[in-house]
């Protein structure tokens, strides 16, 4: 009742400012906003398109990941294979948290004419409040400084499924007026602290409908974690080029090649604690039955100095066609863990290790990886194209490589595109695979790289809001954690096809959207994956109160079919392999409101309508249930000025 009251107060307050606020005049519902623009790193580089701030009330209701472990900030179970590394280097583990974290490779930069200030905040069952907040600011018409927070806090359906977590982001860029020097960078901190309760315990009592879901038992009553990352990234752009003889650029240059100084400074620390490790739960206990307190620090520096060949306006033909760049990125890594077993004496002699504390052991390491690539600069027929390779001379990585080929062609005109992408990359482990040590876990391994190679084809048509693709991919030496929540290695060669189809109907104010996601899995002895995803949403949008409110109404449904999900430890935070059950072929549908009114707008959502009345699998990773139906609201209202 609480919370009803609370979103009920909401749209009292909102809605009568803004459809009865005196003026009789008609106000057009807005589709965009051209004073503020966004752009990622590689659009800032290259400057080849921009991202206005849209009102789309499209999918505006979903805030959010379906596939958590059953709470918003909880860890999210991939139901489609992400590799373990997406770019050459370090890396330590695999990060469940991901989809939540600022982080500098997915940034989204600013450039506004006007102060800009986005607020969001949701409220929903079981105290779920989500606040988040950008603020713009142009200190000059080329210097940018904005803020970005996120803050998730819920308590959950279940007992000690609380998560409290926080992710805050300065960032800044500039580029100067006569175009001879640009720089991006950010400072960011993710935090998360939750609860873990290891799933519920009995699930004869989880399929009595109508018992209170803080009396069902979980396994774990005193376990928490801990993440933290923080970074601080610097990149600086140097364009060497002749001055341009248009007088209204005063001065500046046309760049013909431009040198590239990137730094980044990263800090992990990941905790785990158990008052009570003696519950049975774990299989093993090899230093304190009394109180667990693991934990990891990581650490890495990365300093890459890169040249490139730009698009010099020339347009002679070959001459200035072909592009070409070179990069040298150096990586010092060091890993922070407690010396519990013995170390292989090759590490220590070749100074990969420091013995000096009994109780701790520093892994350090330092990477060298040269990379080049080659591309054309401009074309004249819309086709563009990017061959690139890099390689690990030494270090951790050594012997890491990895080739790929970009092609892009636009047909007809820009709206239509087809983008062919062929991959492939040999990578070490990540590090965790091979050394961990904790209350629960111990192993020292010595697995062989893993080879990865992917053919992917996309084409959309923006006219028809369609858009399709594949990704046939061939897999080698795939790391995994088996049955036994331990890592292991599977030598033999796996292939995944992915399949997926979106297309959007719209007939007048009807809009039914739908995206299918379809793969294949020969060999799932080691790679668990539904064959089906399934997102369709039917709606029917329209204005109203002189086209001063735009409205969109309908229902939302999302599907997996039915296979062996993967299992979640918390005390590695990792996902591992069960045969018991198979979980999914189950429908989540949402009926939603959404409104827009003027630069705000506003959801009414009724999440998982159909508890209760479709079975009880609502289970997308074993022993955490998704949540019961659930109100939600939320808006989000931005300023201009």
């Amino acid at each position: 009742m609480v919370y009803s009251a609370r979103i009920l107060f909401l749209i009292l307050l909102i809605l009568p400012h803004f459809l009865f606020s005196g003026n009789d005049d008609t106000i057009k519902v807005l589709k965009k906003n051209t004073t503020t623009r966004f752009f990622n790193e590689s659009q800032f580089e290259n400057g080849d398109s921009l991202n206005y701030i849209g009102y789309s009330l499209d999918n505006f209701q979903n805030y959010t990941d379906r596939n958590t472990i059953g709470n918003i900030g909880q860890p999210i179970n991939d139901l489609s294979y992400r590799p373990l590394f997406s770019q050459s280097g370090f890396n330590y583990s695999k990060n469940n948290f991901d989809n939540y974290f600022f982080s500098p490779n997915k940034f989204k930069y600013y450039n506004t004419r006007v102060p800009f200030t986005d607020l969001s905040y949701v409220i929903a069952s079981k105290k779920e409040q989500i606040f988040k907040m950008t603020f713009s600011y142009n200190v000059k018409k080329n210097w940018n400084v904005t803020a970005d927070f996120y803050r998730i806090r819920s308590d959950g359906f279940y007992l000690r499924q609380n998560t409290n977590d926080n992710f805050l982001a300065l960032s800044s860029n500039f580029k100067s007026l006569n175009n001879r020097y640009y720089f991006l960078t950010n400072i960011i901190y993710n935090s998360i602290k939750n609860a873990e309760n290891g799933g519920i315990s009995d699930d004869s009592t989880f399929t009595i409908s109508g018992v209170d879901k803080l009396l069902v038992g979980v396994y774990l009553k005193g376990a928490k974690r801990t993440v933290i990352n923080r970074s601080v990234y610097f990149k600086q752009f140097f364009n060497f080029g002749r001055v341009s003889a248009d007088t209204a650029a005063h001065g500046a240059i046309i760049p013909e090649s431009r040198i590239i100084l990137t730094s980044m400074y990263e800090d992990n620390v990941l905790k785990y604690e158990d008052d009570n490790p003696s519950s049975k739960y774990y299989s093993n206990i090899y230093f304190d039955s009394t109180k667990t307190t693991d934990s990891t620090h990581s650490y890495k520096i990365e300093n890459e100095i890169a040249w490139k060949r730009l698009d010099n306006k020339r347009h002679r033909g070959l001459i200035d066609i072909i592009g070409a760049g070179l990069n040298i990125k150096h990586e010092f890594i060091k890993i922070q863990q407690r010396e519990l077993f013995t170390l292989p004496a090759s590490d220590i002699l070749h100074g990969l290790v420091s013995t000096d504390r009994k109780d701790r052991v520093d892994t350090t390491s330092n990477n060298i990886i040269a990379g080049g690539e080659l591309y054309n600069t401009y074309s004249d027929n819309k086709f563009w194209w990017n061959l690139s390779a890099k390689y690990t001379i030494s270090g951790y990585n050594k012997g890491d490589h990895y080739a790929g080929a970009f092609f892009k062609k636009a047909i007809k005109d820009s709206s239509n595109v087809l983008i062919i992408k062929a991959e492939t990359r040999l990578h070490a482990p990540d590090f965790m695979y091979n050394r961990y040590t904790s209350n629960n876990f111990i192993w020292n391994n010595t697995f062989e790289k893993m080879q990865e190679s992917h053919l992917k084809i996309n084409f959309s048509m923006s006219k028809y809001h369609l858009s399709a693709g594949a990704d046939f991919a061939s897999y080698s030496n795939i790391l995994y954690f088996n049955t036994s929540a331990l890592p292991s290695q599977y030598k033999g060669p796996i292939a995944i096809t992915s399949l997926y189809l979106k297309k959007d109907f719209i007939f007048h104010s009807w809009h039914w959207n739908n995206k299918i996601n379809y793969q294949i899995v020969p060999d799932s002895s080691v790679i668990r994956l539904p064959e089906f995803i399934l997102e369709h949403s039917l709606y029917y949008e329209t204005d109203l109160f002189k086209r001063a409110m735009r409205m969109a109404v309908g229902a939302s449904v999302f599907y997996t079919s039915a296979y062996y999900a993967n299992a979640y430890m918390p005390a590695t935070a990792q996902f591992y392999l069960q045969d018991q059950k198979k979980y999914g072929n189950y429908p989540f549908i949402d009926f939603f409101i959404n409104v827009q009114i003027k630069t705000v707008r506003i959801f009414f959502k009724i999440d998982h309508l159909n508890y209760g009345l479709s079975g009880t699998n609502y289970m997308l990773t074993p022993y955490y249930p998704m949540n019961d139906r659930a109100l939600k609201f939320g808006v989000s209202w931005r300023f201009f000025d």
